[in-house]
């Protein structure tokens, strides 16, 4: 009897296995993500400010809204500081992303390869041991890339060059987010055919003429893209906007949220952070709303066909030296400078090069580490809760892409939506909502590394798209097969669906790794001594006035973390 199409697509074709594990995962997902998000809005309505959402004596109250929108510094500061630095951000890292692009993927840039990986190589280094490497560099006191400025040109004062600005803190953002548009804007470079840009070519049109009435068009909808996810991304930032926006008094909305966590006296407002939190949310369904729909649209546009074709690649001629120029320019800013500074600090602590020995280098901090108990447990901290939340957002992606690929569980579609969704919620947002809730809840979880193992898990949406990218090569008729030889669900799972997705599934996990070590806004709003992670310790050294601890640290991260993903990438990709 021929079996009818879509047959193990059907929950009623699954046994009880097959039905509870995937249920349990939805659930779980919603759990992780939408409840904390329900829990934040429950709070924006509930006050005083002095109790908390479920304490008794609260009552549902739109003080905190009133408040957010009757608050003057809204429409004086914040809205405007925000505005500047998103608008800012995103047109500089745009610029420098597809310039950077442009010349590995089309051009005959020297070297591409070696320049691809030296440009993303930034992502794997957390953002508060970069920034604080360039406080080191561009302060405008004691920065020493000022006073070497100082000493050449004869210039007295500060300066002239201010990191503690709204132009420094977007030009590091955009540093720090180049790489993130840089991987997109080049995978969007080498789908395109070069097919139109040859005919124009052959026409007689002009390289520019070519890239202005041909290119640009083509490529527009895949820019479109990139664009909306880094101003939503930017939009959420908390790091760089702490450490070098705070001294600079560029007040924007998600360090908003952290004052009123940590207000100069009185008691936490949870109700007025969650209010401010909400145009954050909106905002996130709106850009995801324009995402989805530009991405759509880049795949009318974007060729990749089984038929290969060579990219037509520009020749720099005069051009090449200036094309290296920028290229060593961006590389020494975001990575090169970065860590000599590091290691100098962490040995030399501030004084500048030229006015020091190397013999009077000084290894004590990087001793005094090794019998540090602090240190270990934020090692340890940080280890667990990477590779935990990891795996966990790792099985649970695989999961929610099987159900919307393989199963016909009612609401897939909104489950779906809803772990994309988590793309779209920052992490302070994310932190504020994971605390809130579990304050409210007796169950001996705040304060330990499994609140940062449940917070850092809400990730889903970069898990869930390589897994259905996955799932989407592999055949249902092999799945098939195995239930028609008598095969249980599982088993099917375990022996034939696993092993075929771990190229997939390896990615993911990957991915989510690097972003558990780097991450710092979500641990370090839900700090506590027990919980302490080294993103949040660098932080703590380098404002309690112990910058070579704080560097040595940085320097020590950045030697555990890259020989580790490197080593991780090789093991996975040897098991692919």
């Amino acid at each position: 009897m021929k079996q009818p199409e879509g047959a193990l697509a059907r929950l009623a074709g699954l046994d009880l296995t097959g039905r509870l594990i995937p249920a349990l995962g939805a659930a779980l997902a919603i759990a992780l993500i939408g409840v904390p998000l329900a829990m934040l809005v429950y709070a924006a309505l509930r006050g005083p400010s002095d109790f908390l959402p479920f304490e008794d004596g609260a009552h549902y109250t739109l003080d905190n809204l009133g408040g957010l929108i009757s608050d003057p510094a809204l429409a004086s500061r914040i809205l405007p500081d925000t505005l500047v630095f998103v608008a800012g951000t995103v047109c500089l890292t745009t610029i420098l992303a597809f310039a950077l692009a442009w010349l590995v993927e089309r051009t005959d840039l020297p070297g591409r390869n070696v320049w691809f990986a030296l440009i993303v190589a930034p992502l794997l280094a957390p953002v508060p041991v970069i920034a604080i490497a360039w406080i080191m560099l561009f302060g405008p006191n004691a920065g020493w890339a000022n006073q070497f400025i100082r000493t050449v040109g004869g210039l007295t004062g500060e300066g002239p060059l201010n990191v503690f600005s709204m132009g420094g803190l977007i030009a590091c953002q955009s540093v720090v987010s180049a790489p993130f548009v840089f991987l997109q804007i080049s995978a969007a470079l080498r789908g395109m055919s070069p097919a139109l840009e040859e005919a124009a070519s052959m026409c007689g049109a002009g390289t520019l003429t070519a890239f202005r009435r041909i290119t640009l068009p083509v490529l527009l909808p895949g820019l479109l893209a990139p664009i909306i996810l880094v101003t939503l991304v930017t939009f959420e930032q908390f790091e760089l906007p702490l450490i070098i926006g705070l001294p600079a008094k560029v007040n924007i909305f998600a360090f908003r949220i952290y004052t009123e966590l940590n207000p100069a006296s009185g008691l936490p407002n949870y109700g007025a952070a969650c209010a401010i939190s909400l145009p954050f949310l909106l905002l996130g369904a709106l850009s995801l709303g324009l995402y989805n729909r530009a991405t759509r649209r880049a795949e009318r546009f974007v060729t990749i066909t089984g038929k290969a074709t060579a990219q037509r690649r520009l020749t720099l001629g005069k051009w090449r030296l200036p094309a290296l120029a920028l290229l060593c320019a961006y590389v020494a800013l975001a990575a090169l400078l970065p860590l000599l500074t590091l290691v100098w600090t962490s040995l030399f602590g501030y004084a500048p090069p030229g006015r020091v020995s190397l013999a009077e280098a000084n290894f004590t901090p990087y001793r005094h580490f090794l019998s540090d108990p602090m240190l270990w447990r934020a090692l340890g901290n940080t280890l667990v809760v990477a590779t935990l939340s990891a795996l966990l957002v790792t099985g649970l992606g695989g999961l929610i892409a099987w159900i919307v690929t393989r199963s016909s569980l009612p609401g897939r579609r909104a489950l779906d939506m809803l772990s994309f969704m988590s793309l779209g919620v920052p992490a302070v947002i994310a932190g504020l909502a994971v605390m809130v809730l579990y304050l409210s809840l007796p169950i001996g979880v705040y304060g330990t590394i499994w609140i940062l193992v449940i917070a850092y898990s809400y990730r889903l949406a970069t898990t869930t798209r390589l897994a259905k990218s996955g799932l989407m090569q592999i055949h249902r008729e092999l799945e098939e097969a195995a239930e028609m030889s008598g095969a249980r669900w599982f088993a099917t799972q375990l022996r034939i669906l696993i092993p075929l997705l771990t190229p997939a599934l390896g990615s993911a996990f990957l991915v989510a790794f690097i972003i558990a070590l780097r991450e710092f806004t979500i641990p370090f709003i839900l700090y506590s001594s027990e919980n302490l992670v080294l993103p949040v310790l660098v932080w703590q050294l380098f404002q309690n006035g112990e910058p070579a601890r704080s560097a040595a640290l940085g320097v020590l991260m950045i030697g555990v973390i890259m020989p580790g993903i490197l080593a991780l990438r090789i093991f996975l990709t040897r098991r692919g």
